[in-house]
């Protein structure tokens, strides 16, 4: 069962949600002509993985995940899809993964951060840490947004050890990074059964779709089912559909979409027809992409850039 009452933030779209403790990450699988998956040994945990790290400010997503195989193995990936989300139980970490091909530069059998790394064939994998976002990447089909826990005993090691690389950093004059902190949302699009209405609750200025500041505690779709189960009192199951993100202001949005009942509704909130919504047009650009056949469709990804006047969006990369 999701958590009890969480607050919800609903403010005009054209206004920041505040910057939270939700810490960010990516992860790319980068896959070959053979099917083959690069993975890198960790020196810290001496663990193998998919490349990753975290998110710095101003960077977009999917190039955080090209950077950090660029420079934990020598290989240029080209980008290719966004594969999933992972929220780290206890860590107040959730991790974008990728997946992409190799395009260019030269696979490097250990660097500064790892202590190998190699090209394996899918029936030959390693023990993995955190693996299950490397067979996912693998799988044919999409996966469900991902929780992954980590047993008390076995976070606490990690911690340790992640604690003494980062006295060793800063004893060899390398010192770490804090994680930034970015202003992260979660966007609720409940769709009846027919595909021809959509939850809405009602502001100044017409309509809104559910939404909430993801503070890190619990998982941004746990927390946004929550909400909205508050509001309209449907349960709904969360499938990711889309990401929108202004890397220069460290702003971003996920977009989750869900198919429900169309139950009577509290009087915060009602059953909306899209053509007579008056969504502002970000959340009318939101509710346009997403398609009856969202559990199979790629997710799609808008960038937009701070620096443009308009309330339009700029749109880097769209997957249909």
């Amino acid at each position: 069962m999701p958590p009890s009452r969480i607050s919800v933030f609903l403010p005009s779209t054209s206004h920041l949600a505040p910057r939270t403790s939700l810490r960010l990450g990516v992860g790319c699988a980068v896959i070959d002509d053979e099917g083959h998956l690069l993975l890198s040994q960790r020196g810290d945990l001496n663990v193998w993985n998919l490349p990753g790290g975290r998110l710095d400010s101003g960077e977009h997503l999917a190039d955080a995940a090209a950077r950090e195989v660029r420079e934990e193995t020598g290989v240029i990936p080209r980008i290719e899809r966004a594969v999933g989300l992972y929220y780290l139980a206890g860590w107040e970490r959730l991790n974008i993964v990728y997946a992409g091909w190799p395009l260019g530069g030269e696979l490097q059998s250990r660097t500064d951060e790892t202590r190998a790394n190699r090209y394996f064939s899918p029936d030959e994998l390693p023990e993995m840490f955190w693996g299950i976002a490397a067979h996912d990447a693998l799988a044919d089909t999409r996966p469900e947004p991902r929780i992954i826990q980590t047993p008390p005993r076995e976070r606490r090691r990690i911690k340790t050890q992640l604690r003494w690389r980062w006295i060793k950093n800063l004893l060899c004059g390398r010192p770490e990074p804090r994680f930034p902190r970015f202003q992260v949302s979660a966007v609720a699009l409940v769709w009846n059964d027919l595909h021809l209405r959509v939850l809405t609750l009602p502001n100044a200025n017409g309509h809104t779709v559910p939404r909430v500041t993801c503070d890190g505690r619990f998982a941004p779709w746990v927390q946004l089912a929550s909400e909205v189960h508050r509001l309209s009192g449907i349960d709904a199951a969360f499938q990711w559909v889309g990401l929108w993100q202004d890397s220069q202001r460290d702003h971003i949005e996920l977009i989750f979409a869900a198919t429900a009942e169309e139950i009577e509704l509290s009087d915060e909130a009602e059953w909306t027809t899209i053509s007579t919504a008056a969504l502002d047009s970000r959340e009318m650009d939101y509710v346009e992409r997403v398609r009856p056949s969202y559990h199979h469709d790629l997710i799609w990804t808008i960038n937009h850039d701070s620096n443009i006047k308009s309330d339009e969006t700029l749109v880097i990369e769209e997957k249909k």
